[in-house]
């Protein structure tokens, strides 16, 4: 668990998941959180992200990746509807129908420059400080959606597909498990 910014982060249920998006002190972090919840985003990967980058899929250009490569993330249901209703608030704050060169996520005044990871960080800390949440940082929508997968019974490899880790090695440091799962595997 991450403590003092520190370790791993924590993995979220979908109950928890849900009540932080819920609490989420805007639509821009609502729409923010939804992103990385349902794609698995980094977090710089989601403040990188253009209207231009939506359709239909969710478009990780690789000159934004860790990995260097482009991964593309089908928009769920849920994902669409989150992005749906924070176009309309995005329109409202701005004045305007957002551009596809325009940022997803634009810096308080700007619709070019993309938000911080200071702004997105101090955001989920206060909300999750509100919540009783501990251990929780930008990566845990990451941990959260590749943990949940696996344990619905998800492939590793289409789990690494919707994450974009280059090997299941990488994939494994996200997946912890729970001491009831190892007592069941010596069972």
């Amino acid at each position: 668990m991450k403590v003092d910014r520190n370790g791993k982060a924590a993995a979220l249920s979908d109950e928890q998941l849900d009540a932080l998006i819920k609490a989420a002190p805007s639509p821009r972090y609502a729409a923010l959180w939804s992103i990385q919840r349902w794609t698995a985003a980094r977090i710089s990967e989601a403040l990188a992200l253009t209207w231009a980058d939506l359709n239909g899929v969710v478009c990780f250009r690789r000159a934004t990746t860790k990995t260097k490569t482009t991964r593309q993330v089908p928009t769920s249901p849920r994902l669409a509807e989150a992005l749906a209703a924070y176009r309309i608030a995005w329109t409202d704050e701005h004045g305007h129908q957002p551009a596809p060169s325009e940022r997803l996520f634009p810096a308080m005044g700007s619709t070019t420059q993309p938000m911080t990871r200071q702004a997105a960080d101090k955001a989920l800390r206060s909300i999750c400080s509100a919540l009783g949440l501990q251990g929780v940082s930008t990566h845990s929508f990451r941990r959260s959606l590749a943990q949940s997968a696996v344990r619905r019974g998800v492939p590793l490899h289409v789990v690494q597909r919707v994450t974009g880790h280059k090997s299941l090695g990488s994939l494994g440091e996200y997946l912890d498990a729970s001491e009831a799962e190892v007592l069941e595997a010596i069972g």
